[in-house]
Formats: structure tokens, sequence, C-alpha cells
């Protein structure tokens, strides 16, 4: 009797930790099927490292030397500033890119530290997207959705009924490190890889926290993400929040890219009181290297606080007249290879409906940026 007490006694506490357990949840995800968090399914599942062929792994320029995702080298070649450093460990524009013919897709995540930023979403800061490759190009399928206090998550991205071969490109979260990723796909599925870039050769864009994808909802919508699938391009993002400011070994390290084609500088936004004293000296650095490769310099967005007549307006305006103004001394000195395009109006007359905070970009915003920057890149580089 006494063991059949002790199991009621068991099965009673379960039971209602379980009611609480569901009672917690939000009533969107009671109601709402799709709303709700669905353990992945591992069963019959192989396991992959995309950091080995035939995966393609995009973004992190330094890999093959430090073997891990991180968006600038481990031991710099000079000191870089602290916050530099660890915010290279972030993985904004990431990707890996391949070709499987599964009919199911998972991926197993261990961040490098919890989610929690006020003003952006989880999904953005720490997760994943997948996209697959159509007759118009690559479409999104799905998120990583995870419980936002954890650092640990498995998630099914794709379902199908049949064995046909696709393209994937998988997006790396934009504001976290990822310390171990796996690819779950069908056992005994065809692993093949990707696409090549019709685009040869690498975009490499440098700047801030709205470079780095600050504060877009999921990867896929930070815009060189978007315009590495319109122009079909491998874009390197050195976007440093907060922190790209300018510095002479950011552009020594830029300098280290191999085969780059296109150089973005937009990193007002940090430097709003400095730019004047670092840009000319930035760009002179690049050019030690890099003489013919074009630079388009781009200035800062307007901001919520930029209304016209403000003294945040007249130090906007100033500051992208000095940029203009730059661009065109260097061409008259025979630097044909330098562009300038205005940020200030690239938001739109509705500029104040664009951002998360009044600072950073929404998925409207942020493709706003994306919609302005391609017809640019693509009459500088018409191939």
């Amino acid at each position: 009797m006494a063991n059949i007490s002790r199991f009621l006694q068991i099965s009673f506490v379960l039971i209602f930790i379980s009611f609480v357990a569901n009672a917690q949840k939000p009533a969107a995800q009671k109601l709402d099927a799709n709303m709700a968090l669905k353990k992945a399914d591992a069963d019959g599942i192989s396991w992959f490292d995309p950091k080995l062929a035939p995966f393609d792994l995009v973004g992190f320029e330094w890999f093959e030397k430090d073997s891990v995702f991180r968006r600038l080298p481990l031991n710099p070649d000079w000191e870089i500033p602290t916050a530099v450093d660890g915010l290279a460990n972030h993985t904004a524009g990431g990707q890996i890119r391949f070709k499987t013919n599964s009919k199911r897709f998972l991926v197993k995540v261990v961040l490098r530290e919890k989610s929690g930023m006020y003003h952006m979403p989880a999904t953005g800061q720490s997760g994943f997207d997948l996209y697959i490759h159509s007759s118009e190009g690559y479409r999104y399928l799905k998120t990583t959705r995870f419980p936002q206090d954890t650092i640990q998550y498995q998630v099914k991205l794709y379902s199908a009924t049949e064995n046909k071969m696709h393209d994937f490109i998988l997006n790396f979260p934009l504001y976290n490190g990822v310390n171990s990723l796996h690819i779950g796909l069908d056992e005994g599925a065809l692993l093949e890889p990707p696409l090549k870039f019709k685009t040869q050769g690498k975009i490499v864009i440098y700047g801030t926290s709205i470079t780095q994808g600050g504060c877009v909802s999921r990867p896929g919508m930070l815009f060189s993400n978007i315009l590495s699938r319109k122009l079909d391009a491998e874009f390197v993002n050195l976007g440093f929040s907060g922190n790209g400011k300018g510095e002479p070994e950011l552009a020594r390290l830029i300098n280290q890219i191999l085969d780059t084609k296109f150089i973005i500088l937009d990193y007002e936004a940090n430097t709003s009181h400095t730019i004047k004293n670092s840009l000319a000296k930035f760009v002179d650095i690049l050019r030690k290297k890099q003489p013919e490769t074009p630079i388009l310099i781009v200035s800062k967005i307007r901001y919520a606080r930029e209304p016209e007549g403000s003294s945040n307006y007249k130090l906007l305006i100033s500051n992208r007249n000095f940029q203009k103004k730059l661009v065109e001394e260097r061409k008259l000195k025979g630097d044909k290879n330098i562009y300038f395009l205005d940020g200030s109006a690239i938001l739109g007359e509705d500029y104040l409906e664009c951002t998360v905070d009044g600072v950073h970009p929404s998925d409207l915003g942020s493709y706003r940026i994306a919609e302005a920057l391609l017809p640019v890149i693509e009459e500088i580089l018409p191939d």
C-alpha cells in the first residue's frame, strides 16, 4: 500500500507541474498551433558539421586559420579595440550554403550567451533562418524559435514530401555568437556543394550596429543578406555595434581579405563628431593595398531625432556634405573608383516609420537600405 500511495503522490506532482507549465504559456501559443514551439523529431536524422565540405561557409574570412565562427581573426597582427574583438564573435552576415535532397532539415545550436535585447527579437539576435532556391531566386522558408533563456536549441526548419534536390542558404544570428552548429538531414540523403555565386569576388561592408543588423526581426532581413540574395554575391559583414569608428586597424584587416571586389564604408553613425578626422585616413590605408577596388561611402540614415532645423539635422547634413566633397576631391585627383551615396535620403519621407527605436532600422528600414544600395552597386559592378 505504501508503494501505491507513493506512486499516486508522484503522479499528482507531475500532473500539477505540467498544468502549471501550460498555464504559464502565452495565450497565443495555447490558441494557435503555429505559435507553439515544436520539438524536432530526430528519428532517422544524420547530423553533419557544416564546417566541413561540401558545405560552403560564407562571411568568416579567417575561418581556415582559426576554425571558429568569427568575423575577425582570433589573433590579429596588431591590437584591435576590446569591444570590436568581442563583437567579432557575433556572426552577423554569416551563411552556410549547400544542396541536398533531404525531406527534412534541422539545426542543433549552442549559442555563446542567452538572448535578451530589449529592442530586438531573439529570432534576430540569436536565431537562424533558412532560404531555398527557386526559379525566382532564393525564397524564405522558416526561422528558428526557441526559449529566450536558453543557449541551446534544436529546431526543424524544413519538411517536404519528396526527395528533390534544392539549394539552401542558412543565415547566422546577428547579435550573438555560435559555439557549435550541426545540421540534421534524412539518413542517406544526398549532400552536394551549392550553386556558385553569379557575382564573382567579395563585397565587404564596414559599419555600425545598423550594418550588423540591429534591430531586424530575423537574419535574412539584414540588408547585406538581402543584397547577397538579390545580387547573388558573397558579402563580408563587418558591422560592429557602437564600435565601427574608422580605426586604422580595421582598414588593415579589410586589406587582408582576399578577392575583394567592392568595399562599402557606412560608419558615420558611430562617429558623428569625428568622421571628418578618420575617413580620409581610412581610405588612404585601403588604397595602399587596393588602389583600384571600388569604394562606396554611404552617409548616415536619418534618425527620428533629426527633424529639419534641429541641431542634429544640421550635423547630419554637415557630415553628409563632407563625405560627398571628399569623394569629389579624390575623383579630381585621379581616383576614379570612389563613390558616394546620400544615406540621409535612403529611408524616404516617412523615415520616422522605418526604425525600431528612432535609430535602428526595422525590417522595413533595412529593406529600404538594400533597395537604395542595389542599383548603385549594379551600376558600379555591371557584371
